[in-house]
């Protein structure tokens, strides 16, 4: 990708780099300032009155770029994401052809083996979870999740696309372990599956050519993982929001699958669920600047800091998805034991009620 103020220059370096052979070349159309203006400019700056989902889309544009180093709500430091966090259907029919994409199937094996989306691989989410430290489900360590990466052919610089059914939970905590194991470069395909389809965009029944790689697991790089110890002493002391995102009669204890039922002490209440909305039979988002206005009533600020759990970390990874990466809360942990292992120790406090 060439870039400058303008597109002189980027020309003639993409016409240099043609005479010795790169067909792979793009421009930034008219360089840099438009960049600013059309991408980076504030809402409020605007001349031109924007619609409700143009603002949002500003919005979600500024964060992606601008959003600065993400503090961890105990001691840690993340980096900024390395790719936009939803891509239409439009983009990734375009982008398909290109090498440095992976696209990625979560649906079950019989439907991915009837039709699916030209060069795309099937994995289960359960491929990235397994027992660790004897409770179960848990999201593997990084050198695990790294031999994955390898066997789909990824490098460091292959940006990732994950295709969601009717549970985004499901691309959610893909992306959790994309980023435990240092690879930021990934995205979630809006609508999912049923959008592409219902758009009749191309599909096949053909396996992909892939070349394993020896992927670099990056030490330290999932700095947003709490166990705990962590949450019961940010528990006792009141210094984060606890956001338990199970259904509200769980969190009550109304109801329960565990050892134990009820929640973290202090905790509150939303439900993953409510992030969502049906539409022709594709699972999307809802708009931005309501999810925004929804978490503002639970969240001090954006830089307050916030730690999401659920059961076992599958809902959770969605909110965290949501409030890290969509609206731009730069303190989010997430909490992978969750309330199945909170439950199994009896040692450890919970109270009831509420939702």
């Amino acid at each position: 990708m060439l870039y400058s103020n303008g597109m002189t220059h980027p020309a003639q370096a993409r016409d240099a780099l043609a005479r010795v052979g790169f067909a792979n070349a793009y421009l930034l159309t008219d360089g840099l300032e438009d960049f600013m203006r059309q991408v980076l400019k504030p809402v409020s700056l605007r001349s031109a009155p924007l619609s409700e989902a143009q603002a949002a889309r500003v919005r979600a544009w500024r964060t992606f770029f601008l959003d600065g180093f993400h503090t961890h709500a105990v001691t840690t430091v993340n980096p900024p994401s390395a790719a936009p966090r939803l891509v239409e259907t439009s983009w990734l029919q375009e982008t398909l052809n290109r090498p440095e994409l992976r696209v990625i199937d979560l649906r079950p094996q019989p439907a991915y083996n009837g039709g699916h989306i030209p060069g795309s691989v099937r994995m289960d989410v359960e491929h990235f979870r397994g027992v660790v430290g004897g409770v179960s489900s848990m999201l593997l360590p990084a050198d695990m999740i790294a031999r994955h990466l390898g066997l789909l052919g990824m490098t460091p610089q292959t940006t990732v696309v994950l295709v969601p059914t009717d549970k985004l939970q499901d691309a959610t905590l893909v992306g959790m372990a994309l980023e435990r194991a240092g690879h930021p470069r990934y995205a979630l395909l809006d609508g999912g599956w049923e959008q592409w389809a219902a758009e009749k965009r191309p599909v096949d029944t053909l396996l992909p050519t892939i070349l394993a790689t020896e992927y670099p697991a990056v030490s330290g790089a999932d700095t947003f993982s709490v166990d705990y110890r962590q949450v019961l002493a940010l528990s006792r002391n009141r210094s984060a929001v606890l956001l338990d995102v199970r259904p509200a009669d769980f969190f009550s204890g109304k109801q329960s699958d565990e050892a134990r039922a009820g929640h973290i002490p202090g905790a509150v209440n939303r439900p993953f669920h409510l992030h969502v909305s049906a539409s022709h039979g594709a699972i999307r988002l809802k708009p931005l600047d309501e999810l925004d206005h929804a978490y503002a009533a639970l969240i001090p600020t954006r830089d307050s800091p916030v730690v999401v759990s659920c059961r076992t970390g599958h809902q959770a990874s969605q909110t965290y998805f949501v409030l890290r990466h969509l609206l731009g809360y730069r303190r989010v942990s997430w909490h992978d034991g969750g309330w199945a292992e909170w439950a199994s120790r009896p040692e450890l406090p919970i109270e009831t009620g509420g939702g």
